[in-house]
């Protein structure tokens, strides 16, 4: 069966907390307390992030500026000795490919191994 409509325009008792009142003066006090300390952090933190950003952004020039001449260097060799370059990128190549067939000739191999097991464990 239904349950009976409940009464929900009941008084709220007098020693029953409720917040649809204003708050007593304690809690105005402690609110107030607590807001100027986040306003004291948020200060802080503000000041903390303001001087570890300026010490990012110079040491981000140094490296920049550091790798913009270096580059530079590389570039100068490269004009410089362009046999050299093209051997040195050749070899880079030829190893990079004989390191690629190792490891795709030993995952293959390690594949038809275990299909070997397979089969002659069943047959």
């Amino acid at each position: 069966m239904a349950e009976p409509i409940r009464n929900l325009n009941t008084p709220a008792k007098s020693d029953t907390p409720s917040f649809d009142h204003e708050p007593s003066e304690n809690v105005k006090a402690e609110i107030a307390t607590l807001r100027s300390e986040i306003a004291n952090l948020r200060e802080m933190l503000a000041e903390k992030t303001g001087a570890a950003y300026g010490k990012v952004a110079e040491r981000a020039g140094n490296a920049a500026h550091y790798v913009q001449n270096e580059a530079s260097s590389v570039a100068g060799t490269i004009r410089e000795h362009p046999a050299a370059t093209t051997t040195l990128f050749t070899l880079i190549g030829a190893i990079g490919f004989a390191i690629g067939y190792v490891v795709a000739t030993a995952s293959a191999d390690s594949k038809h191994a275990w299909y070997d097991r397979y089969l002659s464990g069943r047959l």
